[in-house]
């Protein structure tokens, strides 16, 4: 993916959902982007039970393991990093999981403001969260 690193977000949490295992390469401009988007992927895909590996900071590799997360059952609030290609990946996973939370979704103003917007046109229900003090 080293033409098209910023799709590999979207790439490996549609891959995930689509329970099609996945060995992404091209990937070393990653960790320098708004977040370390290995990472960070790695992180927030565990909280669906998906096991996802970083391999030599520029490599996402995901075989098909799953492990029930800690707080399967409860509804899941991903973390974006203040990275809107966080934001925007994880969005589509309401598809399948009903209830998700993005947090500070508004990072998505940065690249695509009517993103939200947008989703609620296409069926989707979106509603504030509230800030946590």
């Amino acid at each position: 993916m080293s033409d098209v690193p910023d799709l590999a977000q979207t790439v490996a949490v549609t891959c995930c959902l689509a329970s099609v295992p996945f060995r992404l390469t091209g990937l070393k401009t990653l960790k320098i982007k708004e977040t370390d988007r290995l990472g960070a992927l790695c992180t927030e895909l565990r909280k669906l039970s998906f096991v996802v590996e970083s391999v030599d900071d520029c490599e996402l590799v995901w075989n098909g393991l799953r492990i029930p997360h800690p707080t399967a059952g409860h509804p899941i609030a991903f973390d974006t990093y203040a990275d809107h290609r966080m934001a925007m990946a994880f969005a589509p996973v309401a598809l399948y999981v009903p209830g998700i939370v993005i947090r500070n979704a508004e990072v998505v103003s940065k690249s695509y403001p009517e993103f939200w917007k947008h989703l609620a046109n296409a069926g989707f229900r979106i509603e504030p969260y509230p800030q946590q003090s």
